[in-house]
């Protein structure tokens, strides 16, 4: 009996948690999330493999190796999809040239600047914010995201693959101690995982019209970079351990993985917009009604 009236007592209409949780789902519903990670799932999918080739080619221009790259996304990806990474990266390998490398890098900005309008203006909606400003000031912020989100997963493979390179150095050359290595090995975890994290704020950021506080940005983008997190692990296990999509859909059953892989990681983008538009809505009404309570009471004590 305590169990159950401590129950009802979390689950009150009026308790912040419930109001959240039915925020997000009027939300989802009225905001039409499904369509639009489904249009940004779309735009992503031209994206991807243009920047495999690229990367691949960056890396081969360099000579630096994949295997790191390939080895890490196998943490987090379905076996499938790094089946494909690997042939795109070994496409790029195989034909390192500088003219691969200029061509790769334009359709690494053409199609992912697409993805950002699509994935900004979604942000824009979570925020109840009408149509953007002006149209060369849109194009920019989709720019600067793009050229900020190409720069971040650069950085993040390089940390995946120079890293290797240079502790192998250090420790055969340089002396350096077996245990700083097994250290950096578990410490660029949360480094990327931070990097992820700036790159969603940035987007979050971008997508207004005038500079956000930092409580209106911060929970949203937590909560996308956990849950996309939680649901990539859970949807890798579930594709490598459970489900059979080559059974069910023969040749194409990879690009029905990557396409939903791509929408999950679409959802949980627009619904961390969501969940700061939610809070920051919450917050004003709570205002609202605090301004409501002064102003009646003020009154009253005139009246008396």
């Amino acid at each position: 009996m305590k169990i159950m009236r401590g129950w009802r007592k979390f689950w009150k209409p009026e308790s912040d948690l419930s109001r959240v949780i039915r925020a997000m789902w009027t939300r989802y519903k009225t905001h039409n999330v499904g369509t639009e990670s489904a249009a940004l799932a779309f735009y992503l999918i031209f994206a991807i493999f243009p920047f495999l080739i690229f990367i691949s080619a960056l890396l081969n221009f360099f000579q630096l190796s994949i295997v790191g790259a390939i080895r890490m996304a196998s943490d987090l990806l379905p076996a499938e999809l790094v089946e494909i990474a690997e042939m795109f990266l070994q496409y790029g390998a195989g034909k390192p040239t500088l003219r691969l490398l200029i061509t790769s890098l334009f359709f690494s900005f053409y199609y992912p600047m697409r993805a950002t309008n699509s994935l900004m203006l979604s942000v824009r909606m979570a925020y109840r914010l009408g149509a953007p400003n002006g149209v060369v000031i849109q194009t920019i912020k989709n720019l600067i995201y793009t050229l900020l989100l190409i720069l971040s997963i650069i950085l993040t493979v390089l940390l995946m693959t120079v890293s290797d390179r240079i502790l192998a150095y250090a420790e055969e050359n340089l002396l350096l101690p077996s245990f700083v290595a097994d250290w950096w090995a578990t410490l660029r975890f949360p480094i990327i995982a931070a990097i992820g994290y700036l790159d969603l704020t940035a987007l979050y950021a971008l997508a207004q019209d005038h500079w956000q506080k930092w409580r209106n940005l911060w929970p949203g983008t937590l909560a996308a970079l956990g849950g996309w997190m939680t649901v990539a692990w859970l949807y890798t296990l579930y594709v490598n351990n459970i489900a059979r999509y080559s059974f069910i859909y023969g040749s194409i059953g990879t690009m029905i993985v990557l396409l939903i892989w791509l929408n999950f990681t679409s959802i949980a983008m627009i619904l961390g917009a969501e969940l700061n538009g939610a809070l920051m809505s919450i917050r004003k009404e709570r205002f609202n009604q605090d301004l409501y309570q002064d102003l009646n009471l003020d009154i009253n004590q005139d009246n008396i």
